[in-house]
């Protein structure tokens, strides 16, 4: 299986190349953007490529049989309502898309986001209604949608992992569990709003593998929502890092206000445990210890 990964430095790209490298069916061809670095990856094919000339993306890599598609920008914080950005990574990554249809790719497969979903409360199927309240979210949409199209038009299959709240080593450095992290093994004081939304955090490690599977079913096609399938509390995901940490932090819950769309978190994973024959096996506790690890002081 020749599988092509643009945004290969990315937080997922890397696991997904450092899992790949250990399956012998899987050849891999790695997209950085240009100026990029990136480890010697044995048998690797290395294409330098920027977001821009993403239309010329196919001509680059290659024939594959593959096609992942990583790379954007603006994921976190204010610009996930920057229209100009999100409409940039709509129309390079919808692109590439094309030029992987063109160049003779078998599957594409895009990197999703529970953000299509918008606000929701209760459990979350594929079959929930996209209402995105972000622009982030309504891009991610869009491209789930005119891919679809696309692939169906070319007779070839189209896979999205929807993520919902991945984590592991080299995940942004700001984001609750890395955060709490770096406080606890400092042994420093963790401030928190109540933490009382309900989340479903997955291993990035479990989701690579989910994508592969769902990329080797011939039958697997459309969105995946990827997590657990058990959803929790925020306080207590944070409580089991200070565990996991065997940290001395004070812990305070409800000392700092809330300012964000409360909004909980209660996916259903049923088709992607069904169709990529799926089960996470990295509990929350060693996911930590494992990210934990590998994080300088």
């Amino acid at each position: 299986m020749k599988i092509t990964i643009a945004g290969a430095n990315s937080f997922i790209g890397k696991r997904m190349v450092a899992i790949a490298k250990n399956q012998p069916d899987i050849e891999l061809t790695l997209v950085v953007r240009s100026g990029s670095r990136i480890g010697k990856v044995d048998g690797a094919k290395i294409v330098e490529c920027r977001m821009e000339d993403y239309e010329n993306l196919g001509r680059q890599a290659g024939c594959g049989d593959v096609f992942i598609d990583l790379p954007w920008l603006g994921s976190r914080g204010a610009d996930r309502q920057n229209p100009e950005m999100q409409k940039f990574n709509y129309e390079c990554n919808m692109a590439a898309m094309r030029s992987m249809v063109d160049t003779g790719y078998k599957v594409l497969v895009s990197a999703g986001s529970q953000a299509e979903y918008g606000q929701c409360h209760g459990f979350i199927s594929e079959a929930t209604s996209l209402n995105a309240n972000t622009e982030y979210g309504k891009y991610k949409a869009q491209i789930f949608f005119e891919t679809t199209e696309l692939a169906k038009k070319a007779g070839i299959r189209f896979v999205e992992p929807r993520y919902f709240s991945l984590y592991g080593p080299g995940d942004y450095e700001k984001t609750l569990i890395m955060s709490c992290i770096d406080k606890m093994k400092r042994n420093a004081d963790v401030n928190l709003n109540e933490c009382t939304q309900l989340w479903d955090y997955l291993y990035v490690d479990d989701a690579v593998e989910g994508v592969f599977s769902l990329c080797r079913n011939e039958k697997a096609s459309g969105a995946y929502n990827f997590a657990t399938g058990h959803y929790r509390q925020l306080r207590e995901y944070v409580l089991d890092i200070k565990e996991a940490t065997g940290s001395q932090s004070n812990v305070q819950f409800g000392v700092v206000e809330y300012k964000g769309l409360y909004i909980d978190l209660q996916p259903v994973v049923d088709r992607l445990k069904k169709d990529a024959n799926w089960e996470y096996k990295t509990n929350f506790i060693d996911g930590i210890k494992k990210t934990a690890d590998l994080m300088k002081l």
